[in-house]
């Protein structure tokens, strides 16, 4: 770290720690008049390199003439070849000295016009280096900081620790001047309040920091008046700047706001550089980084996956992203409108997306929803994904929705994702947040499952990069690009109708739950799919006939396709609980370890072919247990199953009653293929349902 002096000189004095107290300067840039460190000595009239050649050539130039005289004075005695010695001697020192005028005077008539040319455009950034010592020295304080001549930006790893440092020297200094430029001393006269707003300094992208980090800080206008301190003008400034009072004034430490919210306070801030967007944000968020000019909005994504690593705060993921329709010029028809591509990375590409979330607070949760790990292909977290009711037949985006545990105005926030391979997401519609309902119960505690679906903790990928090319589709389209197959279950029109309670698809990394179908990637690699279904069929307005099954299906995506359907009336309980569990472990590759436990639990129950026989009892609609989930509704086509690809079950159908009039089921399935290119670009597998009452 250099510091100036009471006479300005960048002097290497060591880290904050190692100085007493000093002074620094908050300021906007004003480029060419700014002086940089190779520029303070012209200030300072440093000679240069002169006095030192003068110094070297001088004393034998002495030395020879008063030896030319000694010599001279003898010669005049004894022999005129000493005094032709003596006058070669005395014509080299006369020759030195006039060798040392030439080039002094020579130096002196080129540069003098250039270095006052360069003096006169600098004098106003000298300046405001004159006043900030005055005002140091009024405080008594003998060193001062100013970021243009105390850094030596031809250093890059000098640059690299002054920014990475800056905030800690900020937080370090006694006091901070601000000095605002742009602040007209008439106009604050006559009204501060309106005039402040307008200055560049709350504009600035690294001024956020120098705002925040000194605890004493103080406002001069244009001409060096002194407007007020951040403690006097902290209501305006918050109001300004979006920056609670609380913090302006130290009652709270920025650890006590979301990221989220601390991104929102730069998003009406502007850098020249486009990598100084993430750098300037470094102190607030107490990470470190090393600068990679030329890397563009890379750096804002790097500072994102540095944030994620030591912070693991989800807010990260609430900004939004313009507006849903983009505009377009047409010569002949004038303005068109075109959609957008609703698929964005899950990392936002500036701080101006985070305007959304001034108001965001970050809700307290179990540490199991913070344990985020940043890959290759993404973010790895163990994830609380949550699905609405009432938007199962909308196509805005609300089905799956990623539980960030923040609150804007009190409403639960999160965003919604789509699932575009096994197990991996990317944001989705980013123009917009999902909000659901109020989370405060008339207890005044956190009620969200009263609106929406949750499931258990699933582990997923967030991607944080979107490939540009996919293997299955042209253009950019990440869900239909990765798929190379696809299955999907339906039930068939049928006299009487199967009222589904519950539908549990596994496995889960390969269910989508925005098209309802299993997908796979890989043409190549086997795949399994199984659905346990729990429902019922309508008898009289009071009874009902409860019908459990299961249907496996192995090797479908490679075309070579094996079913299995089973009833579960005849499995006890925990054979039930252990095919579930078995099967939630399996990957969808690993196909013939999920067949070969579908096998042996159902050895000698299955009847051959594609046909089971469901053996019940009519039972009293009023002992029929209720789902947990809200129910799973039909669509038309298939089956929507509104809690999700399934954890373990919570068990509901091991407690459907068991007495009353026996009946059997016939539950019947058959294999078809049909094109629909907004699910896949292969035809997709239909797994059709058909149920029939026997007598």
């Amino acid at each position: 770290m250099r510091l100036l002096t009471t006479k300005p000189h960048a002097e290497h004095i060591g880290p904050p720690s190692t100085i007493s107290s000093y002074a620094i300067l908050s300021h906007t840039w004003d480029e060419p008049s700014e002086v940089t460190f190779k520029e303070l000595d012209l200030f300072t009239h440093s000679p240069g390199p002169w006095p030192q050649v003068v110094a070297i050539l001088l004393p034998p130039s002495v030395y020879l003439v008063s030896l030319g005289y000694r010599w001279t004075f003898d010669a005049s005695a004894n022999s005129d070849l000493l005094g032709e010695l003596a006058l070669v001697l005395n014509l080299i020192a006369i020759s030195i000295f006039c060798l040392i005028h030439c080039m002094i005077t020579l130096h002196s008539s080129t540069n003098k016009n250039d270095d006052n040319t360069l003096l006169q455009q600098k004098e106003p950034g000298y300046d405001k280096i004159r006043q900030t010592m005055r005002l140091a020295h009024r405080h008594g304080l003998k060193h001062a900081w100013v970021d243009t001549c105390c850094i030596n930006k031809d250093s890059s790893a000098e640059l690299s620790e002054s920014i990475n440092s800056m905030y800690a020297w900020y937080a370090a200094a006694k006091v901070c001047f601000v000095y605002l430029s742009d602040l007209d001393p008439a106009a604050a006269d006559k009204n501060l309040d309106e005039a402040l707003p307008h200055c560049r300094w709350f504009k600035r992208g690294w001024t956020l920091q120098e705002l925040i980090a000194p605890r004493h800080v103080i406002f001069y206008d244009r001409d060096w008046n002194e407007r007020g301190t951040k403690d006097s003008l902290s209501s305006l400034l918050s109001r300004i700047t979006t920056i609670p009072e609380e913090l302006l004034r130290g009652e709270k430490r920025l650890e006590h706001y979301a990221v989220g919210r601390r991104m929102s306070w730069a998003s009406m801030r502007k850098t020249t550089r486009r990598e100084d967007e993430a750098y300037c944000l470094l102190g607030i968020f107490n990470v470190n980084m090393p600068l990679l000019y030329g890397e563009g909005e890379a750096a804002f994504c790097r500072l994102q996956k540095i944030i994620v690593e030591e912070l693991a705060d989800l807010s990260l993921f609430v900004w939004t992203d313009g507006i849903e329709e983009e505009g377009e010029e047409d010569d002949e028809n004038g303005r068109i409108t075109t959609k957008r591509a609703p698929w964005a990375s899950m990392f936002a590409t500036s701080p101006r997306q985070f305007s959304c979330a001034g108001k965001l607070e970050a809700t307290l949760a179990d540490s199991t929803y913070r344990n985020l790990r940043s890959g290759p292909r993404g973010i790895q977290v163990e994830a609380s994904l949550i699905f609405r009711f009432s938007e199962i037949d909308k196509d805005d985006g609300n089905k799956c929705i990623y539980d960030t545990h923040c609150m804007i105005d009190g409403m639960p926030i999160g965003v919604m994702i789509r699932k575009i391979g096994g197990g991996r997401y990317v944001r989705y519609k980013p123009w917009k947040l999902s909000y659901w309902g109020s989370c405060v119960g008339p207890d005044g505690g956190y009620e969200p499952w009263k609106d929406v679906n949750r499931t258990l903790v699933e582990t997923v990928t967030l991607g944080t990069k979107l490939p540009t090319e996919f293997p299955w589709c042209p253009g950019f389209n990440p869900v239909l690009g990765n798929r190379s197959s696809a299955l999907k279950l339906r039930l068939r029109p049928s006299s009487p109708r199967l009222e589904v309670e519950q539908c549990r698809a596994m496995p889960r990394t390969h269910w989508d739950i925005h098209d309802n179908v299993f997908f796979s990637t890989i043409k190549t690699t086997k795949g399994w799919s199984a659905f346990f279904v729990h429902g019922y069929i309508e008898d009289t307005d009071t009874t009902c006939i409860p019908v459990n099954f299961f249907l496996g299906c192995v090797r479908w995506n490679i075309r070579k396709s094996f079913i299995i359907l089973a009833s579960l009336e005849g499995l006890d309980t925990g054979t039930r609980a252990f095919l579930e569990n078995q099967l939630d472990k399996f990957e969808f590759e690993s196909c013939r370890k999920a067949e070969a436990v579908m096998m042996s639990v159902f050895d000698g129950k299955l009847n051959g072919g594609n046909t089971t026989i469901v053996e019940t009892h009519v039972v009293d609609k009023s002992r029929m247990p209720t789902s947990n989930d809200g129910g799973t509704v039909f669509d038309g086509r298939s089956i929507f199953q509104t809690n999700g690809p399934a954890t373990s079950s919570p068990g509901w159908h091991y407690r459907v009653p068991s007495s009353g009039r026996k009946v059997k089921v016939e539950i019947s399935v058959e294999l078809n293929e049909e094109e629909d290119p907004s699910i896949c670009v292969t035809p997709v597998m239909i797994l059709d349902l058909q149920l029939k009452l026997l007598e």
